[in-house]
């Protein structure tokens, strides 16, 4: 299934019934794949850039409309992956919005609605982990590209979710609507970590409930994550994850804290 035709005939066709990853253009680190990341990534950077331009009202209208449109794509997806296969299941184990990624769909009511404290939840999310885990998306969709090509429907989505996220944050940090140089309190580097230390509770419910997955990563069982969780106890394993996204949510403030911190104490 190299040709465009064949790709464009099997859009929405299951991965059930699709061939092997090898045999299909647009799978991950394809010479495809590659060339439609660099160009959904630029037309993404461009849009940002534009958009940033504008004054917030038309701003917020734009996330608005993103956010609901990556909503609806969100349910059509876990529909079209319970009914589509081989047989109707839904696999609660890997289907469900709880990944890191997932905390954008439930940050951006914050940054678009919130005010103040609330509000810089939502953005700082958005402007760390989101940045950070939509850009490496469109290196290594491993969750998608490892079984569908980027021209599918979820290539498209992922692709599209990802997307969103790189925007919006872009936007935010290039317009003023949020800034790293707010940080002033250590409080203000913790604020962006609560929307998904909030959905870690939900994410970790599930994870050690009868169902058991790894939403979120924090039994380090999946992906490349598989041999530290295997060398670990659970509970180690746990605590790393809760300290690195920790981390991760503060270190771009980092730099503007201490900044701020020295030339108050001038």
């Amino acid at each position: 299934m190299h040709t465009l035709s064949d790709l464009l005939k099997n859009f929405f066709t299951h991965k059930d019934f699709l061939l092997p990853a090898n045999e299909i253009a647009g799978t991950m680190f394809t010479p495809l794949h590659m060339v439609f990341a660099v160009i959904s990534l630029a037309a993404v950077i461009f849009c940002a850039l534009i958009v940033s331009k504008k004054n917030e009202k038309t701003i917020r209208a734009v996330f608005f409309v993103l956010w609901v449109l990556i909503c609806v794509l969100e349910v059509t997806k876990i529909v079209w992956e319970t009914v589509s296969g081989a047989s109707v299941n839904v696999e609660v184990t890997g289907i469900l919005p709880l990944y890191p990624c997932s905390v954008f769909m439930y940050a951006m009511p914050l940054a678009i609605f919130g005010h103040g404290k609330i509000r810089y939840m939502g953005c700082g999310y958005v402007c760390s982990l989101g940045l950070l885990g939509g850009s490496i998306n469109f290196v290594y969709p491993a969750t998608i590209l490892g079984s569908y090509s980027c021209i599918s429907f979820a290539g498209f989505h992922t692709f599209f979710y990802h997307g969103a996220m790189v925007f919006c944050a872009i936007v935010m940090l290039k317009s003023g609507y949020h800034s790293y140089k707010k940080a002033k309190k250590p409080t203000d580097l913790l604020l962006p970590a609560v929307p998904a230390l909030a959905m870690s509770i939900v994410a970790n419910a599930v994870n050690f409930s009868p169902i058991g997955s790894d939403y979120m990563f924090f039994k380090l069982s999946s992906f490349f994550f598989a041999p530290i969780g295997a060398a670990l106890p659970t509970a180690l394993c746990v605590a790393i994850v809760y300290i690195l996204y920790l981390i991760i949510h503060a270190l771009p403030y980092l730099p503007f804290y201490f900044k701020n911190k020295k030339a108050s104490a001038l």
